[in-house]
């Protein structure tokens, strides 16, 4: 007989058992639940978006197949240019595809009309179309550009088919633009109302991050290098536009804080603007062993980094927002007296320049400043994300402005013209029947990658994604559509194009992989008015894709612009002319100057490659231009309130620096030195008593010595505003 000792012993064991496997499905419950929430977050977008491009070539392949459309693979072509991830980013590029495409189609029209019998000036109208398409694809940003693409090349889809028979121009033009919109309306439809993904999820997420970054920044001190941080700050101010311009059509969020999100921007250019400005003041003043200058700079700098992080990290919601306005705004308030306090502990040390903390000083409360803004202004956005109404803080805010360079431009304008005319040119010569294939593919691809800043690179990803299309084609044209009868097996055999299609251009390593390979399988596979393989169209149009290929990147290696050694001494020598404007133009502004000096950087390609060497240079080079600028239009702003001597004196300043700038030298630079020790010798003086207040005085004071401080650093960096061929 079991004794109760026996008893109870297994009693303890039975519940201990129970215990230990309830701990054990707790356990497994919770990584369950993180595994499913890891997958939904991480890779159900993904299925989601397969989905949705696959539920959208359907529903436009099923469209154009009732409606016994000419050519269904043109709107199977539309979707695959036009899907996205996000909503918002399918309803814009629809809606400038439909602008680009219109317009591309009445000029073609309008061409044939006039000449419909001669090619030749045919071919040169062409040329100067596909030239000002490509130039206006590289002025505007975003889908903008998008919509120049489109207008360019819809030219080579219904303007040269109807050369060939000028008669059915008109049928030609109605029936690819009902094949472009049903492409354009089954994407747009299943984008929107399947599993939506919104871009105002990601514009918050971006304006979250770009002020989590920057608190960091500010809270725990410069890095030993700004280049970086300072490069990805650029990187989500275009980023963050981009995406508002394309959630104007999403949402009435999107809509309502369109204006506050462009103002963020604009205020956030300004803040880290200034924090860099002053981070390279306090080394510069380090590497020249003025030791007590800096350390006064950064004490005084404390309580303001302490300011924006909450217990170590940065605000996260309105509660902490608020919070740091109110430390930012007591550091405002006590900050004259913090000064005064480090001016005096710092006069028992006579080998300390205190002009030196004066100047860092204005640039420490300018930062307080505009970081005072900055913050007011997301907290709009973080405290009622969700607001209906706005009329309470209507404002306007300026319009990111832009630097157009016009020899790039031209440069991409020819480019475009040119490989058009080399196509033209081969079809002519030989009557190739797919000649219009590769002169379609070829304006493509010399417009589509005409703003690209390694087209080399791109049009190297692009073709293999056509080199995967022709293999795709030869196996579904060959295998699959000889047993395709019906719409269910036509369905079949598009699939796994689509599905490559869309995974491959979900990846941002393959996108242009993903492009090339969906642009090449439905420009050539072989459904249209009738199902079936045509060998000699096959080999004929897969010869055309790769003579486009080879032309378009004969063409980019020879007027690769951004590559050139040239067009890097370029990038430095437009800087300079950007100060040069700074000093000599009234109607410079600090964010006009700000905003067209980062999109010269943008521009140039140099934020796409931030470990290399030379974009080390150009960031350098544009922090320079950008403290100069910065003080020039201050000290600007100053010399608008002094009578005629002191008036005069700045305006001697401003035009002896933009001399120096326009043409960079050693004499230059010392009679620009000369002048503002002279003008900062006749302040300290006194003698101004009669024609400026002291305010004015100390304030034109700093900011010429700031001038001199950077101007004299071009010295001590080997000058470095002006690399070899900057002048040339």
């Amino acid at each position: 007989m079991l004794s109760t000792q026996h008893i109870n012993r297994a009693i303890q064991w039975f519940f201990a058992g129970l215990a230990t496997l309830g701990q054990g499905m707790r356990l497994a419950a919770v990584c369950l639940h993180q595994a499913a929430a890891d997958w939904y977050r991480q890779d159900f977008p993904l299925i989601g978006y397969l989905f949705k491009y696959l539920l959208a070539a359907f529903l436009a392949l099923w469209v154009a197949l009732k409606m016994e459309m000419d050519q269904p693979a043109t709107a199977l072509l539309t979707v695959v240019i036009v899907m996205h991830f996000r909503s918002g980013m399918v309803i814009t590029k629809s809606y400038y595809r439909l602008i680009g495409t219109v317009i591309g189609i009445l000029f073609s029209m309008l061409l044939v009309a006039w000449f419909a019998q001669d090619r030749f000036p045919f071919f040169i109208a062409a040329a100067l179309w596909i030239g000002m398409c490509t130039a206006g694809s590289l002025v505007y940003r975003n889908f903008q550009s998008y919509g120049f693409v489109l207008a360019g090349y819809t030219l080579c889809i219904v303007g040269l088919p109807a050369t060939l028979t000028p008669w059915h121009t008109f049928q030609i033009a109605s029936t690819r633009m009902s094949e472009i919109g049903v492409g354009l309306l089954s994407a747009t439809l299943v984008s929107e109302l399947v599993l939506p993904q919104r871009l105002w999820e990601n514009i918050q997420a971006v304006v979250r991050s770009k002020f989590r970054d920057f608190s960091v920044l500010l809270g725990t001190g410069a890095p030993a290098g700004l280049n970086q941080p300072f490069l990805k700050f650029m990187q989500d101010i275009y980023q963050l536009e981009a995406f508002r311009s394309s959630a104007q059509f999403e949402t009435d969020d999107a809509r309502v804080h369109s204006a506050t999100i462009n103002r963020l921007n604009v205020q956030f250019m300004a803040v880290s603007t200034t924090y860099v400005v002053l981070q390279r003041l306090i080394q510069r003043l380090q590497t020249r062993v003025a030791s007590k200058e800096a350390d006064a700079l950064q004490v005084l700098m404390q309580p303001l980094s302490a300011a924006v992080l909450i217990d170590g990290q940065p605000a996260s919601h309105a509660e902490a927002i608020t919070r740091v306005q109110q430390a930012v705004a007591a550091f405002q308030h006590d900050f004259d007296a913090r000064l005064a306090v480090q001016l005096q502990h710092l006069m028992i040390h006579p080998e300390v320049n205190q002009l030196e903390v004066e100047t860092g000083g204005e640039l420490l409360s300018r930062l307080a400043k505009e970081l005072t803004d900055y913050l007011d202004t997301y907290a709009l956005l973080v405290a009622q994300p969700r607001a209906r109404k706005v009329a309470s803080r209507e404002f306007t805010a300026d319009q990111l402005h832009m630097h157009i360079d016009w020899l790039p431009v031209s440069i991409a304008a020819t480019r475009g013209a040119l490989t058009l005319l080399i196509l033209a040119a081969i079809w002519m010569t030989i009557d190739w029947p797919s000649g219009i294939l590769a002169m379609t593919l070829g304006v493509i691809t010399s417009t589509l990658f005409a703003a690209s800043p390694a087209p080399m690179a791109t049009i190297r990803q692009f073709s293999v994604g056509v080199l995967l299309g022709i293999v795709l084609v030869y196996i579904s044209n060959v295998f699959w559509l000889t047993a395709a009868h019906d719409y269910v097996m036509l369905c079949i055999v598009i699939t796994p194009a689509v599905l490559l299609t869309a995974w491959l251009s979900a990846r941002p390593a393959t996108t242009l992989v993903g492009a090339g390979l969906g642009i090449a399988y439905f420009l050539m596979v072989g459904f249209n008015q009738a199902l079936g393989d045509n060998p000699v169209k096959y080999f004929n149009d897969s010869i055309a894709l790769m003579v486009a290929l080879v032309v378009s990147g004969i063409m980019f290696s020879l007027t690769d612009y951004a590559a050139s050694p040239w067009a890097k001494a370029r990038v430095f020598t437009q800087l300079r002319k950007l100060v040069v404007d700074a000093c000599l133009h009234a109607s410079m502004t600090a964010p006009i100057f700000e905003m067209r000096t980062r999109d010269l950087i943008q521009r140039s390609g140099s934020v796409h490659r931030p470990q290399e060497a030379e974009s080390v240079r150009v960031v350098e080079a544009l922090c320079a231009a950008l403290e100069l600028g910065h003080a020039v239009l201050a000290l600007r702003a100053v010399a608008r309130g002094v009578l005629a001597q002191p008036y005069q004196l700045v305006q001697r300043t401003l035009t002896l620096v933009a001399s120096y700038y326009k043409q960079p030298g050693l004499a230059q630079q010392q009679a620009v030195l000369q002048w503002l020790d002279h003008f900062l010798a006749w302040l300290q003086g006194g003698e101004y008593a009669d024609a400026l207040l002291p305010s004015q005085a100390r304030k034109l004071t700093t900011q010429l010595h700031f001038i001199r401080l950077v101007i004299a650093a071009e010295v001590l960096q080997d000058q470095a505003l002006t690399p070899t061929g900057a002048d040339s």
